[in-house]
Order: structure tokens, then sequence, then C-alpha cells
């Protein structure tokens, strides 16, 4: 499966895929992380990628990750919010706007409220699995 060929934009739960990975790899959540977002930053700029932006929000305040700002991939904290409600409300303006939006999560109950919304969702592990590398 490869994502969308659509512009859209991912609004990601961070803390969520880094967490369904965590186990697999038996490291630090600090190093799935990072790992993650370079891997995102450089899958962004691809050709077959690059018209989608991906915005990947973390639950709680700030800590350092690195630039907030990485090709397409812009990276957010939730602060006082949860990560969750972030989604769910950035979602519903951008699908209201008529911008093609796909909320990242594994969480069952917010991609229910989404879908509500009429926006489309992705588990983690198959928005993962959808982003091939290409050989040039």
């Amino acid at each position: 499966m490869y994502l969308t060929t659509k512009p859209t934009v991912y609004l990601i739960d961070g803390l969520n895929l880094v967490r369904s990975f965590l186990y697999e790899f038996a490291r630090t959540e600090e190093e799935v992380t990072e790992d993650f977002l370079d891997f995102l930053s450089e899958i962004s700029q691809d050709e077959h990628y690059a018209m989608h932006q991906y915005e990947v929000i973390f639950d709680g305040s700030f800590r350092p990750i690195g630039p907030l700002y990485r090709g397409g991939v812009h990276i957010s904290f939730s602060e006082e919010d949860s990560a969750d409600q972030i989604i769910y409300e950035r979602a519903g303006f951008l699908s209201q706007s008529g911008t093609r939006v796909i909320a990242v999560t594994d969480d069952r109950q917010l991609q229910t409220a989404l879908k509500s919304l009429g926006v489309k969702t992705l588990f983690c592990r198959k928005f993962y699995n959808g982003l091939k590398t290409f050989d040039k």
C-alpha cells in the first residue's frame, strides 16, 4: 500500500506512532523518535511524497528533539491539551476548509470521532508501512 497521490495533510499522533514501534526495536523512546522524524523528513522530500504536508503532534510540553521544521514535516507539542484534542480540532478545521486530511493514530476513540467529521484515519503501522522508498 502506498500513500495517496493527492496532496494531503497528514496529522500524526507522534507519541502514539513512536510507542507502536518502541518494543519492536528495544530502544529508548528518544532514539525511536529521532529515527522516525529523520525518516519522515527524508521521505517528505522524495518526489513521490513531496506534495504532502506532515504534521507530527506530540503530547505534553516542548522537549528537545531537534528542528521543528524538517523538509515537509512540522513538529509541535500539545502543551496543556492532548495531542488527540489538537488533531481532532485541526482535522475538523482542515476538512471544513476543503483540505484533504488524514489523521494517523491508533486511538480508536479518536478515529471514531474523526470519522464522524468525515476525516479519514490510518493506524500508525499502516501509515508507516505505506511509506515506500523508491530506488532512483
